[in-house]
């Protein structure tokens, strides 16, 4: 090879599978997706990536640099807010847009976890009927913290124009580093809640396998590995 056809090779990503929220959904993908039958494995995983490089991935280098900054006063206020700003635009990327097609594709609709609370009370209802085998405790939980998350990203960070100033300035205490560690994590376990209850929900037991958490896991929940497949006689 010449010097001109020499490739040009640079970094996709610094945040490996050392940091939880990468291993944990990666070796869901790996341990349990692929025991999954009746689905499409290949768009499944291909979405999954797309969740965590388009949205959790970013937010996380975000989030990793605004901790490095947040006590140092020779870094502007400003550009800690814009880190801030950043990770709330990444989670929503993550979770709305992208996870929302990776549900949507496994045969769950979730769409309306982002809509008004009238509309939300009543297809909530209808999901439940729809979906009796999934714990609808998680989901309830979850509504609270997107309204944070999806309330900031219109009201704060974008559209700021003709939007109500006391809205504005109840939402604008979320932007601290504890809130968005907060979100952060609420978001790739929410993940990770929702792929395992559609797994869950998902398993014939005719075939004489069920998911359930590992030992390790239980034991010490940083674990890498979450799940796993066994047999549906035994009970861990």
């Amino acid at each position: 090879m010449s010097e001109t056809e020499k490739i040009s090779m640079e970094l996709f990503s610094d945040v490996g599978m050392g940091e939880l929220f990468m291993s944990r959904l990666f070796n869901f993908e790996t341990d349990i997706l692929q025991g999954l039958v009746g689905i499409d494995h290949k768009e499944i995983e291909h979405l999954i990536f797309r969740t965590i490089f388009d949205g959790l991935e970013p937010a996380f280098r975000s989030l990793r640099s605004l901790r490095e900054k947040w006590n140092d006063p020779e870094i502007p206020k400003k550009e800690k807010i814009q880190l801030i700003e950043n990770i709330f635009s990444y989670l929503v990327v993550a979770f709305k847009d992208r996870f929302q097609e990776v549900a949507y594709k496994m045969g769950y609709d979730i769409s309306f976890l982002f809509k008004n609370q009238k509309i939300f009370e009543k297809e909530y209802v209808e999901f439940q009927k729809k979906h009796p085998m999934i714990d609808p405790k998680f989901i309830l939980e979850d509504r609270e913290w997107l309204n944070i998350l999806i309330g900031v990203r219109n009201n704060v960070i974008d559209h700021k124009a003709g939007k109500d100033p006391d809205i504005i300035k109840q939402l604008s205490v979320f932007l601290t580093l504890e809130n968005v560690e907060i979100l952060f994590d609420n978001c790739w376990r929410s993940v990770e809640d929702f792929l395992a209850a559609f797994a869950v929900d998902k398993t014939d037991s005719k075939y004489g396998m069920k998911i359930q958490e590992l030992v390790e896991y239980r034991k010490n929940k940083t674990h890498d590995h979450r799940f796993g497949w066994f047999d549906a006689s035994l009970k861990l």
